[in-house]
Order: structure tokens, then sequence, then C-alpha cells
């Protein structure tokens, strides 16, 4: 008679199984299976921008996230969906904006987007533009006064920079002098100065309390006023490493 001895084996635990995202091959012809998305050309460019915004700011922060990998990657901050999927919708297309136009990581909770754009009022539905350069065929000589707004977002030595500007000038060439004052020769080439205020930019939304936002619209509505002649107002955030 034969006796069988049997001996316990330490299981292993189960491991956690990789997250997966598919990736449609667009140099793969077109098959019968593919998935069909219907949408509008408004949601294609709101796609299209959030991709561009993702390949800028990876490139500028000299990045070793892929623009296309976080396109096809689920986020917690659209809900599992991936960026390619939830950026048709408006909602998740301002929450990518902010997330880039803020350097806040490659996700973020939901909540604390959501609070980031809450409460400020953009006039109906928000146009997320890049902003122009402070360069326009007006004359300075004559010229009326009016609110032109700057941000800078900037990374170098370990310190982020962060800023936003606001002031009253004949001519945005007068606002670049202003900056560049105040924030030195190396940043300036990073300066977007463009006329107005526009409070759903992401730097905007960040640093211009509520209460300033809407001294700003004031000032924008009369800024040809002697009392507005010397207004500034500026607003920084410094992170260091």
């Amino acid at each position: 008679m034969h006796a069988t001895i049997a001996t316990s084996q330490p299981i292993s635990p189960p491991q956690p199984t990789p997250a997966l995202f598919t990736f449609d091959d667009p140099l793969e012809p077109d098959l019968p299976g593919d998935m069909e998305v219907v949408t509008t050309r408004r949601a294609m460019c709101r796609v299209a921008t959030v991709a561009a915004e993702a390949g800028a700011r990876f490139q500028r922060e000299a990045s070793s996230v892929d623009p296309m990998a976080w396109m096809l990657a689920p986020r917690r901050m659209f809900d599992g969906a991936s960026a390619l999927e939830a950026c048709l919708d408006r909602d998740h297309f301002v929450r990518a904006i902010v997330l880039h136009g803020l350097s806040l990581g490659v996700d973020a909770d939901p909540e604390t987007l959501e609070r980031l754009v809450a409460g400020r009022d953009c006039g109906g539905t928000p146009r997320l533009l890049r902003p122009r350069r402070g360069r326009t065929g007006k004359r300075r000589s004559g010229a009326k006064g009016s609110l032109y707004c700057a941000t800078i977002c900037w990374e170098g030595d370990g310190v982020m920079l962060q800023a936003f500007h606001a002031s009253v000038a004949r001519h945005p060439a007068e606002v670049v002098q202003r900056l560049r004052a105040r924030f030195g020769e190396d940043v300036i080439e990073l300066a977007e100065v463009r006329e107005g205020f526009h409070p759903c930019a992401p730097l905007a939304i960040a640093l211009v309390p509520g209460a300033v936002a809407e001294l700003l619209r004031t000032v924008e509505r009369d800024s040809d006023a002697p009392r507005y002649a010397t207004f500034c107002y500026d607003a920084e955030q410094r992170l260091e490493a």
C-alpha cells in the first residue's frame, strides 16, 4: 500500500491585471468590425484641440509622456473614458483644457476640475481660444486706452511660474514692456497677450478671484476713463521642486 502525503504549497495572491487600452492603427485599412462614431464637426474640433494642447504641453515641459498614449488611456477625470472619446463632450473638453493649461499632471479628480471652472460667468458658451500675441495694427499715438491681459506659464531651474497680468495700455507693446520689467527676458517669449478680459482662460480661472474678475469687467467696459489710466493687476504663483 502506498501512502500519498499532500503538501501545501503557498498560494500566490492574484496579480492585478494591467490597464489596457485599444489602439486602432490609423495606417491600417478600415475594417467592417471597426467601431462607428456618430458626431459633429464641432465635437471633432474639441478632440483636435485637446490633442494639440496635450502635445504642446508635453513638448514644452520636456515630458516623457506620449501625447497619443495620453489621449487613448482611460482617465479618472473623464469618468473612466479616454480623452479620444470623452472630449467630444463639451464638459470633458473643458476639463482637459484646464488640466493642460495649468499643468496639473496627466489625470485629476473630476470634482477638483469642476471647482476650478465653477462659478465663472463666461457669457454663455466659453470660447477657449489660444491667446493672440501682443502685435496689432494699432497706432500708439492717439490710440484710446484698452484693457490688456497676459498669461505666463514657465518652468525652469526647479521652479514653475504661473502668472496673470492685466493693465490698461494704448498698445500691447506697452504691456510687453511691463512684463519684461517684472518677470525678466527669459520668460517674456512665453507671454500670451490679448485685448480684453477672458475669464475662461485656464490661468484666469486659477489666479483671478471672483471679485477681481468683476473689477476687470468694469475696467474693460470703461478702460478709456482717466481714473483707469494707470490700472494694473498682477497675480502669480511659484511652485518649487
